[in-house]
């Protein structure tokens, strides 16, 4: 019966550590910003690498070659409204916001 116990309790850590490293070109997209199209790409090829472990390379590769665009994003927006908190605040001049909000634009 111990046997039967310990053998499981291995395949169970087993299972989990493959589960572990399956996950990591998608934790690494995640981090980076990358979304859309290239995420479920990478997450696709991910998985698969269970059945095919060089899809599993691929996506680890990909999500270290491609670019995050998520980031940036979020991180103009929240620039944005702070700079219209500060123009409402009347911390800055009109001037001033229409300057920066155009360079957080381009």
């Amino acid at each position: 019966m111990g046997d039967i116990f310990l053998a499981f309790v291995l395949m169970f850590v087993f299972v989990m550590v493959c589960l572990s490293i399956l996950c990591i070109p998608i934790m690494i997209a995640n981090a980076r910003g990358i979304c859309g199209g290239e995420k479920t790409a990478i997450i696709i090829l991910s998985l698969m690498g269970v059945l095919f472990g060089v899809t599993w390379i691929v996506a680890l590769i990909l999500s270290l070659i491609w670019q995050g665009s998520c980031v940036e994003d979020v991180d103009n927006l929240d620039k944005l409204e702070k700079l219209s908190r500060l123009y409402k605040d009347k911390a800055i001049t009109k001037d001033e916001y229409e300057k920066l909000k155009s360079k957080l634009l381009k």
